[in-house]
């Protein structure tokens, strides 16, 4: 092992034990991160920040604008409030929530759509107190996660997908490609929620108090803002979906909507920088930078390698995949499935290589495995924003997840082979 493999293996794991504690914050983490890279030769300057404005990192970035005007507008709300109608019972309004955070999540950012949705829960919650907060914000937390495998765009690990690809020069993915198994696990999700998730979901009911804690703010309905944000936003769409039709990559269809929304004065300039997560957006770019460090130095095929070598020369391709699979599954219940992606995807790309496996196949799996983070509030921070918001406990998620972590497990180990084949 040379001095540069053990150095960012040194650095990955500090990454990876910062990411997943408290011990420093998102922000600082990743600076530190491009810091050590740099200083200890491994990364070039012109290396360095290229990340910060490549294609999926801007995408990301307008992405979040979008998303923001969305909610300024009371578009966000509109849509809720035509999903939440006519719901007459508790069970009804948890799997509605559960829908809509599916379908937001799939366009928006995370944070938006738990934002979005949990402000919908927090209301209801405190007009009716026969519907118990925690049992929806489970069913947000779900939905979320699922709903965010179905586009390319539904979390920014989807769109470390494309870049690690394109990149190797091992192909790319479409904007639908992840509803391929998205899809599948969002039916599995729902099925899993109305027989058994909804009655595992925490019983207790929350005080007045904490309901008021947790509102945030009232969405406004603006009907003009309201319209014209969702024109822009099914256009942006569009075109992200005939991205090979109309040759328009798909950051800069999200490039176009922000321009739209800024010129048109939807939303101001100030407005449009607030609405960007900044601390995730530097962790997305910063990551990319450690994972293509990896390759760099060697360290991926080191890691591949050494874990290769667990299993024989005959074990079967598919076997050896689906053990990368719950490995990465039960990394991500303790570590946050974007950090968990990016130091995987190149591992992936290198254990595909030396399988002779389909690195789409391969990165696809990651992704899924990366991204199935049902069963503890650190495994995404946005877990641990809905359990303060609800009152949830950690056992909460162990009880609704590991359940459900289990059947997408399954799901995901009998499809992904047969969607993507591997070889």
């Amino acid at each position: 092992m040379n001095t540069e493999i053990l150095i960012t293996l040194v650095i990955l794991l500090c990454a990876v034990v910062f990411y997943s504690t408290t011990w420093m914050n998102m922000t600082a983490t990743s600076l530190l991160i491009l810091a050590a890279l740099y200083l200890s030769g491994i990364v070039s300057v012109s290396e360095l920040f290229v990340n910060l404005v490549n294609s999926s990192t801007l995408l990301v970035i307008f992405m979040f604008i979008i998303s923001g005007s969305l909610l300024k507008s009371g578009a966000s709300a509109f849509i809720g409030n035509c999903l939440l109608w006519h719901a007459v019972s508790e069970k009804q309004i948890v799997m509605r929530l559960l829908l809509l955070s599916m379908l937001l999540s799939a366009f928006f950012s995370n944070m938006a759509t738990a934002a979005v949705v949990a402000t919908f829960a927090v209301g209801i919650a405190k007009s009716n107190k026969a519907y118990r907060l925690p049992k929806m914000t489970m069913s947000i937390a779900v939905g979320r996660i699922l709903g965010g495998m179905l586009t390319i765009i539904g979390v920014s690990g989807n769109v470390m997908v494309r870049t690690f690809l394109e990149e190797a020069g091992a192909g790319t993915v479409g904007f639908w490609d992840f509803g391929k198994i998205g899809l599948p696990l969002c039916i599995t999700g729902y099925i899993y929620m109305y027989f058994i998730g909804y009655r595992l979901s925490p019983s207790q009911s929350v005080t007045e108090s904490a309901i008021n804690d947790t509102e945030k703010q009232d969405n406004v309905y603006r009907k003009g803002q309201c319209i014209f944000t969702l024109m822009v936003f099914a256009s942006v769409v569009i075109c992200m979906m005939l991205e090979n039709i109309i040759h328009l990559p798909i950051h800069m269809a999200a490039f176009f909507g922000s321009l739209v929304l800024i010129v048109s004065r939807t939303v101001t300039e100030k407005e449009a920088f607030s609405y960007v997560n900044w601390p995730t957006t530097l962790m997305f770019a910063s990551l990319l930078t450690l994972g293509a460090a990896i390759s760099k130095s060697g360290a991926a095929p080191l890691i591949s390698d050494t874990f290769l070598r667990l299993f024989g020369e005959e074990t079967n391709k598919t076997f050896i995949l689906v053990v990368f699979f719950v490995l990465i599954v039960i990394i991500t219940q303790f570590m946050s499935n974007g950090a968990t992606a990016a130091v995987f995807y190149p591992i992936g790309l290198s254990v595909a290589q030396q399988l002779n496996v389909s690195p789409v196949a391969a990165l696809m799996m990651v992704c899924v495995a990366a991204g199935s983070s049902f069963a503890t509030p650190m495994a995404t921070p946005l877990n641990a924003y809905l359990m303060s918001v609800s009152g949830c406990r950690f056992s909460d998620y162990m009880k609704v997840g590991v359940p459900l972590l289990l059947l997408t497990t399954i799901v995901c180990v009998i499809l992904c082979p047969l969607i993507w084949r591997i070889g």
